[in-house]
């Protein structure tokens, strides 16, 4: 589920969005618990958004109430309070801000 977000990962690219970003969590908990509902059971989904708002990200997830499995490598990028879930910031990585997060369909 790539999901529409307030796209704060991307203001170097899109500097308007700070005036004009909407975080849109429930939406994505929407999106997200829809993905659920569709993928079999004990199948794998992926949550990414392009924002480092934690509402849009690690929240969404939450809420969620799907199984969270960690994300093997990617150690530069470990988000660095939740080390299941990545976490890109500008200023440290050099891109953009995302957020990724594997999860696992209930049963």
């Amino acid at each position: 589920v790539d999901a529409p977000c307030s796209g704060l990962g991307v203001l170097a690219a899109r500097p308007d969005l700070r005036w004009r970003s909407q975080p849109l969590p429930e939406l994505q908990l929407e999106l997200l618990r829809a993905a659920a509902e569709r993928v079999r059971p004990g199948g794998t989904i992926v949550y990414s958004v392009c924002t480092i708002n934690a509402d849009e990200a690690e929240a969404v997830v939450d809420a969620s109430g799907l199984a969270v499995e960690p994300i093997e490598g990617w150690a530069q990028f470990r988000h660095p309070a939740r080390p299941e879930f990545l976490q890109t910031y500008p200023d440290v990585h050099r891109t953009s801000g995302f957020f990724v997060a594997r999860l696992r369909a209930g049963s």
